[in-house]
């Protein structure tokens, strides 16, 4: 079981990252077009620079050796430490710099020619590659094959003078002997040692020779403009990815069904979808995918609404499900719409219904149902009239296209237009709590329970006012409205916080604004605009 559970997790994990690449896809494609652009425009206003290397190798020769039948060679050859002294050499000789501008006749200056230069060689290998860095390739070759060259004579020079320094050594001591001394063996010796050194010094080459010449490069090193450009598909890419996932961790906004069931710890009893239609919006204004009503029998919203309909037989098996409550944690989720469609569904179904407009701040039921409101629920309250006097038949053939009537109602479009009525709100009264929180309230939800086989109460929403939660208490279930992609954890949790609070049998929820090609959601406000009335901006 453990396996499974861990198997199930795993699946909705890799969901999860596929529904944020797939709806940050924006923010990836953002970041990859910008960092590749500045990789382009890097690219396309840096210089070109051209490096060009030639190589020398070091052949230790001991021709000294077979010249006099012992080393004489001074210089001492380590060759780690010798490569580090070569580099500064190279990199700092200001006389070999001068010489290199000389065999090159360039314009440059000494200071110049020393910072285009550069040596490397591998730990333990016998190479030495001498580099030099132009904005032009020919020059790259040049200095490099100059500086090669004046190395190489660098060499010679200083192993000659290593030489010479024993020759005049030996020399100095020829010049202290008398003639017969000279012709003595002592004196032969030195004057065979003086001649040996003579010629060993003429015979160093400093123990470099050319290997390979530099050649002028075919293209600039820097900038690599393709190479530049992958990488900067990757780091892009990278960082939108990151981005996205950032984005969608501080994003609070509940995006999918599954993420909806578990916040709230309910049941999704119907998807709704977005929807464009021509049918019946009553408020000037209103957005297209408000549809009250139903375009036909393959209506895919009244798919959903059916969907709802058979979540209510099912929860009705185990007891009484006559009064529903709908409402919302916070504005524009969909509750006023829910529970008029919800109410047309069940007249379609032959089912007599009466829908309570108990939104007494901010009522849109009656504007929905195109009902006079100048009587309604705050004039029954009052005492001002009964509610038989305020109750109003809705006009199904206004929701129902003309085509399909007859074939929506078992006994025909004259039972439809006795299924649904609706007690609007009236008059918006000072006190709207006051009256909910009344005893009368609870006569007339017990008067209306009576009148139909559906009672269903549209109320304001339960997190800015507490009406909602006064009319709880006369109600078989609730059931909670949710805008996906507008909706947030936060306020899903108070929300139900506050029914357990309250012990409030919440038999599920209503998810709105289902994206239909894809099955996520979008916040698509009803324009409700309850700010005004709740204290919400």
């Amino acid at each position: 079981m453990a396996d499974k559970g861990s198997e199930r997790q795993e699946t909705v994990r890799l969901e999860d990252y596929l529904r944020i690449a797939r709806e940050r896809a924006w923010v990836i494609v953002v970041a990859v077009v910008v960092v590749v652009l500045i990789a382009l425009y890097m690219a396309l206003t840096t210089t070109p620079l051209y490096s060009a290397s030639a190589r020398l190798v070091y052949q230790r020769n001991d021709l000294e050796t077979a010249v006099s039948g012992y080393g004489l060679y001074t210089y001492d050859y380590d060759k780690d430490r010798t490569i580090a002294t070569l580099t500064a050499a190279i990199k700092s000789s200001e006389s070999m710099a001068e010489a290199v501008k000389a065999q090159l006749g360039t314009a440059d200056s000494a200071g110049t020619l020393m910072g285009m230069v550069g040596v490397s060689a591998s730990e333990g290998s016998d190479l030495i590659s001498i580099s030099a860095t132009s904005t032009d390739p020919d020059e790259s070759a040049a200095v490099a094959n100059a500086y090669a060259d004046q190395f190489i004579v660098y060499r010679q020079n200083a192993d000659r003078t290593a030489v010479a320094a024993a020759r005049d050594v030996v020399g100095a001591q020829l010049a202290t002997l008398s003639a017969a001394e000279k012709a003595s063996d002592y004196g032969l010796m030195l004057q065979e040692k003086y001649e040996t050194l003579r010629i060993v010094e003429a015979m160093q080459d400093g123990g470099f020779t050319l290997m390979r010449q530099a050649v002028a490069p075919g293209s600039p090193f820097t900038p690599q403009t393709k190479r530049n450009v992958v990488l900067a598909l990757i780091v892009g890419l990278v960082l939108g990815v990151g981005l996205a996932f950032l984005l969608e961790y501080l994003d609070k906004r509940i995006k999918d069904e599954k993420t909806l069931e578990r916040v709230s710890g309910l049941p999704v009893l119907a998807a709704v979808p977005v929807v464009g239609g021509k049918w019946r919006t009553a408020r000037r204004g209103q957005r297209s995918h408000d549809v009250i009503g139903f375009e036909g029998a393959s209506s895919v919203l009244l798919e959903s609404f059916r969907t709802l309909r058979s979540s209510l037989q099912y929860f009705a098996v185990d007891g009484n499900l006559s009064t529903i409550l709908l409402t919302s944690g916070l504005p524009q989720e969909g509750k006023t719409v829910t529970t008029v469609n919800l109410g047309i569904s069940l007249a379609l179904s032959g089912q007599r219904v009466i829908i309570l407009e108990s939104d007494l701040r901010r009522p849109m039921v009656h504007q929905y149902l195109g009902l006079d409101n100048q009587i309604g629920l705050s004039t029954v309250l009052a005492g001002k009239c009964s509610i038989g006097k305020a109750s109003q038949q809705v006009n199904m053939d206004a929701f129902v296209p003309e085509n399909e009537r007859e074939e929506r109602g078992e006994a025909g479009s004259l039972s439809l237009r006795k299924n649904l009525y609706c007690l609007p709100a009236g008059p918006l009264p000072p006190n709207p709590a006051e009256l909910l929180a009344s005893a009368r309230m609870g006569q007339i939800i017990s008067e209306l329970k009576k009148m139909g086989d559906f009672l269903l109460i549209d109320t304001p929403p339960i997190l800015p006012v507490s009406d909602a939660m006064l009319l709880t208490q006369y109600v078989d279930a609730v059931i909670l409205t949710a805008r996906l992609r507008a909706s947030t954890r936060g306020e899903m949790e108070e929300v139900r916080s506050r029914l357990d609070r309250a012990g409030v049998r919440a038999i599920g929820i209503v998810a709105g604004g289902v994206r239909a090609r894809t099955g996520y959601y979008h916040r698509r406000g009803y324009g409700y605009g309850y700010g005004g009335g709740y204290g919400y901006q």
